[in-house]
């Protein structure tokens, strides 16, 4: 594991401020990763989030009705962006306030992969950090995040061509909210994943690396891999971090970002709490041989890469009663190489 400090930034909302350096401490490595927890934490201090969990953990009857109409009300902002809205609001009362409880105890984050690492790239990986309540809580937009989010060639609505990236040209529709921009070393053949320093000025649209991210093979949203890359369980939602009760081999269990995992020779079980009203509908599970996308009543629990090679057709899921917990969301991927460990189950 490496040692030492590294450099990311912070891109306030606010144009007034400037954009900061800041010093992180690279031990702790893709487990344990400094800047995702620095963000996760920022962002949960600057919401609502406590305040809201309290009141639905102690809310009577008529609270509970009340706070599940307020909170049908709040999601319909995001209606013109996905289908979320019309799928939390056929929920009862109970269920979506037990997902939103869930959504309001938990520090969490939206990571957006500006590049993934590619052989054009060095292997290098800059992810940004925002608020995934962005805007539920009306947070004013970013236009310098955005802006930098459109330099590595992402596509959003209005997209400015990649030859004139210029101040004022993102459009709204990009980053809402404060955010921060770090980049690592990610080569899985070479089993390296380490902090490298991401300065003030590689947040200028206008630095070499956002050009090269926007070639064929550099890694960004115009650079061969599609649409922008919005990674919810990214680095520190890793699979592989190991629980303290884990066995000496380090990769037969662990805890992701609100689910557990195991593996044995044949299979990945992945282990989700979920309200106790889920019904079968609300759940939509897309296998594939090296991904996995889980989404409850419109919200992703999970999109990521595999830390193997899945038999699809074998995989499956089912909602269980757990005593004195509630229900639990199930997830059984077969592998499709018996015997083999894999060395990560999800980023």
């Amino acid at each position: 594991m490496s040692s030492g400090n590294f450099t990311y930034v912070f891109i306030p909302a606010n144009d007034s401020k400037p954009i900061e350096a800041i010093i992180g401490d690279k031990s702790g490595g893709l487990s344990d990763d400094c800047l995702s927890k620095e963000a996760k934490q920022y962002f949960f201090k600057n919401s609502d989030k406590g305040e809201r969990a309290a009141a639905l953990e102690n809310a009577t009857p008529e609270q509970r009705k009340l706070l599940a109409a307020q909170l049908r009300e709040e999601v319909k902002a995001q209606a013109a962006q996905s289908s979320y809205a019309s799928q939390m609001s056929k929920l009862d009362d109970d269920a979506l306030i037990g997902i939103m409880q869930a959504n309001q105890t938990s520090a969490s984050c939206e990571i957006t992969a500006l590049t993934v690492p590619t052989s054009v790239n060095n292997q290098r990986c800059v992810s940004m950090y925002s608020d995934d309540n962005a805007r539920t809580q009306n947070l004013p937009y970013n236009r310098r995040a955005t802006e930098l989010l459109v330099a590595c060639g992402h596509s959003i609505a209005g997209e400015p061509s990649p030859s004139r990236v210029a101040i004022g040209a993102a459009p709204p529709g990009g980053i809402c909210g404060d955010a921060f921009v770090g980049r690592c070393h990610d080569d899985e053949i070479g089993d390296i994943w380490e902090r490298v320093d991401f300065t003030v000025e590689d947040a200028n649209p206008r630095a070499a690396w956002c050009e090269e991210a926007r070639k064929q093979g550099g890694g960004g949203g115009g650079g061969g891999s599609g649409g922008p890359r919005s990674l919810t369980g990214l680095m520190n939602q890793n699979a592989g971090a190991i629980t303290n009760g884990a066995s000496n081999s380090g990769f037969d269990k662990g805890e992701g970002d609100g689910y557990k995992w195991s593996q044995n020779d044949e299979e990945v079980e992945l282990r989700f709490p979920v309200a106790a009203g889920t019904k079968a509908k609300y759940v939509k599970i897309n296998f594939a041989r090296t991904t996995l996308k889980v989404i409850v009543a419109g919200q992703t629990l999970v999109n990521g890469e595999l830390g193997g090679n899945a038999e699809v057709e074998d995989s499956t899921w089912t909602i269980e009663d757990i005593k004195h917990k509630g229900k639990e969301l199930c997830v059984t991927i077969c592998k499709k190489e018996e015997g083999r460990t894999w060395p990560f189950v999800l980023r």
